[in-house]
């Protein structure tokens, strides 16, 4: 497979940045391709006006064949935490092709297209959440991390004393108090992406609940979003996103949402693997759920991604440092400017000996996968000082784009 590119590309296709008059097409395809999330009035608003949360038209490209539309994407500018490290990455999204031009390799002619984009504005990784795990594999991405959907009783959490030091926060107050807390921590987490101003104007919505844990500076806290129904049985509750700075303020927040039982009778919970919440339930079976064998449970639900991938290999070892001497092999059939092997310099930069790729190198999926677990043969992924929260280093990429 090597020197094989399994995606040729389509003949006649032109890929270009989306203009305003784009809107509307835009809008269409991706209500047709992504049914049931946005209508495509709603699309072509936040293009035009900008009220997406990551940026509008300047962030879509289209692709044509003969002038037709024949698919499009959306190319964010994001920042990572790679243990604690800012990286510049590509937020790849919406990748979408018409019904009249799927199944010719439309598809994966716009993800090479993106990949040359990002590469070429300086990322140095790209992100995004797959519709199908081995098409973006075969692209160079790779799975990075994944969520534990949890459904529960509130009664299932002990009622931790920590608990008491749990306060709502009203509408006004809440920021600047959670955007601190989330920026404080980017430090000591594996995964986030950085935050904008625009991120947090939801922030004060009134149908959204929001404590906090602790008087003065935030020491915790976390978002929901609750729902009553029409009986009781129905009251549920989803934790959106939930910020820890340690083992007291995780206990603070479980025993809240345990003492909540008179009002919620069902919790959503997406948990990273390392929270080993499964240890913490006392019964993890979904509420109601059939009881075929006494032991057994439906407890958790497994959300997988996002996948990463290297853009920019070089640019990763000046940021991460590499070791002196270390020689890495690399082959990657869609940049061919990333292949051969590279070798790490006295200062802790990284040069391309070769751009041959030998039977020893690493594909391009592979090599992004030890980066991301921090174990990269000669670069030098996490820092001495990174201490993640904890102790739980999962990739953690709370929002979906």
């Amino acid at each position: 497979m090597f020197g094989m590119n399994p995606f040729p590309p389509p003949p006649d296709l032109v890929i270009r940045p989306a203009a305003r008059d784009d809107a509307s097409k835009l809008g269409q395809l991706w209500a047709r391709a992504f049914p049931g999330e946005r209508s495509a009035a709603e699309r072509t608003e936040g293009l035009l006006e900008g009220t997406d949360l990551r940026g509008g038209i300047e962030t879509a490209f289209i692709g044509e064949v003969e002038g037709r539309v024949a698919g499009a994407f959306r190319a964010y500018r994001l920042e990572t935490h790679l243990f604690g490290r800012p990286i510049p990455a590509l937020g790849l999204a919406a990748v979408a092709v018409s019904p009249s031009f799927r199944r010719k390799g439309i598809g994966a002619a716009l993800c090479r297209e993106a990949i040359r984009i990002g590469r070429e504005r300086g990322d140095l990784l790209s992100i995004l959440y797959p519709f199908r795990v081995d098409f973006y594999r075969r692209l160079g991405w790779a799975l990075a991390g994944s969520f534990h959907r949890f459904r529960f009783a509130p009664e299932s959490l002990p009622l931790f004393p920590e608990r008491a030091g749990v306060r709502l926060l009203e509408p006004g107050e809440r920021a600047p108090a959670i955007p601190e807390l989330y920026d404080a921590l980017l430090p000591r987490r594996h995964g986030l992406l950085s935050r904008s101003p625009t991120f947090w104007k939801d922030l004060d919505d009134p149908d959204r609940l929001v404590v906090g844990v602790g008087d003065g500076p935030l020491e915790g806290a976390a978002i929901l979003r609750s729902r009553q129904g029409s009986r009781r049985e129905e009251a549920e509750v989803r934790l959106e996103e939930v910020h820890l700075s340690g083992p007291e303020s995780y206990r603070a927040i479980l025993g809240w949402v345990s003492a909540q039982r008179d009002q919620w009778r069902r919790v959503t919970w997406d948990a990273l693997p390392g929270e080993r919440l499964h240890d913490v339930l006392a019964d993890p079976r979904r509420p109601h759920s059939p009881d075929r064998r006494g032991l057994w449970f439906e407890g958790e639900r497994v959300l997988r991604g996002p996948m990463v991938r290297i853009l920019h290999l070089e640019g990763l070892g000046r940021t991460l440092g590499t070791v002196p001497g270390a020689r890495i092999e690399l082959h990657d059939p869609v940049l061919e400017s990333e292949s051969g092997a590279w070798v790490g310099t006295e200062d802790g930069g990284l040069v391309r000996e070769s751009a041959e790729v030998g039977p020893g190198a690493l594909p391009v999926s592979v090599a992004s996968e030890l980066l991301v677990r921090g174990a990269y043969p000669g670069i030098g992924t996490v820092r001495e000082d990174f201490r993640p929260v904890m102790g739980i280093d999962d990739f953690h990429l709370l929002e979906s784009f």
